[in-house]
Parts: C-alpha cells; structure tokens; sequence
C-alpha cells in the first residue's frame, strides 16, 4: 500500500503542477491587446495577458475514522500529507462522533484533541461542531473535502447544516468509500447530503480514489 500511495501521490502532484503552470501564464486580454495595438496601426505586436489572481485555495478535509471506512482513511490521508505546497493552509479534521485536529506523520494518524474511534458515527453532530469551531476559515477561498460513508446510525443528519457550509465556501466535495449500490441503504443517508455537495464521488477502489482526487483538482484551480 505505502507503495501505491507513492505513486498516487506522485502522479496527482504531477496532474495539479501542470494545472497550476497553465494557470500562472494567464490568458490572452482581447481589450488591452487592441488597445496597445492602436498605436502600431492596428497591428497587435504585444499580446498582452490577464495575470491570475493571487494566492491559492485553502484545503479542509474531514475524514472519517469509524472502523467501517478507517482503512480508506488512512489511504487518503497518506495522499494528502504532501498536498501542503498546492494549499494556502492544510486543516486536517478527523471525526466519528466528535470532531478533531489531526495531522498524518510517518504513516500514522496523530490527533491532537480527544478522539474516540469506537464511538457510534454521529455526523450531524460533527456537522453542528464544524460551523461553530472557533479559527476555522470557511469562505469563498476555502475547498472541503469529506471521506464518509455517511452512515449516522439513525441520528439527525443535520443536512442543513451541510447546506450552510456550501454556501460559503468554494468548493464541497464528498468521497465515499462504498459502492453506490450501497448508498442510502441502511442507516446510511447519502442522499440527504448529496443534494448539498458540488460533486459526490466513490471512492471505493484505486481507481475510483484517483479520478475523485483530479476531481479536486480541476474544483481547486
């Protein structure tokens, strides 16, 4: 696994360099191009560009470490610890019934607040401690990437709560572990927060995990 997740990560790190050196060249700026051109006699000698604006997206991702989806967990955070260099900021939030600051070192998921990973999954809670956690910037420069399977053992989803948090921020991207076959089925309420996120993506093999990894990507840019 430690290799695959080498080459994974090489190849998104490659995928989002190409996107980011396409987007520092900018585009082509008809209007000044022409206007510069009137003094050559209409002859556009000097193209000129529009430069990107500034700075890059800062990355949120909760990820769900319950048994049932601990092993993608890891996979995925394994790939997003070299991601820091393509982020503004990097928050890494770790959840089961109760959010928590995490970060990955060495292989390993290291918290840095209580977290019980034999608790029953409560996401609507997680959701009610997200938009009330004090210093986390959720706004129109912020992209939130959530790996769950959604299942909330019969509690209150709070999909309200994932409506407002859409509303602010950039980009709401979802990754599930499961099959789609496997969604809503159960205690689980996929579909209750799919109508909230800009794209709802499986992620249940390596294949899968990939494509919704350049997904976030192409929404980062």
């Amino acid at each position: 696994m430690r290799e695959l997740v080498a080459d994974l990560g090489r190849r998104f790190r490659s995928r989002w360099s190409r996107r980011l050196q396409r987007a520092n060249r900018g585009r082509l700026d008809m209007r000044r191009t022409i206007r510069r051109a009137m003094g050559h006699g209409g002859v556009p000698i000097e193209l000129l560009q529009r430069r990107p604006r500034p700075g890059k997206s800062e990355l949120v991702a909760l990820v769900d470490l319950s048994y049932s989806t601990a092993t993608a967990a890891s996979f995925l955070l394994a790939l997003l610890a070299p991601s820091t260099r393509f982020f503004r900021r990097v928050t890494l939030l770790a959840y089961v019934d109760a959010l928590a600051t995490i970060s990955y070192e060495h292989g390993h998921v290291v918290p840095h607040e209580p977290l019980d990973v034999h608790a029953r999954s409560d996401f609507g809670r997680v959701l009610t401690q997200l938009v009330t956690r004090p210093g986390l910037n959720l706004d129109r420069n912020t992209v939130v990437l959530v790996l769950g399977d959604a299942r909330n053992n019969r509690r209150p989803p709070r999909a309200d709560l994932l409506r407002a948090v859409r509303e602010k921020v950039r980009a709401l991207i979802w990754l599930n572990p499961e099959i789609r076959e496997r969604w809503n089925s159960g205690d689980s309420v996929m579909a209750a927060y799919a109508r909230h996120c800009g794209a709802v993506l499986s992620a249940h093999n390596l294949h899968t995990l990939l494509r919704a990894l350049a997904e976030l990507a192409r929404r980062a840019m």
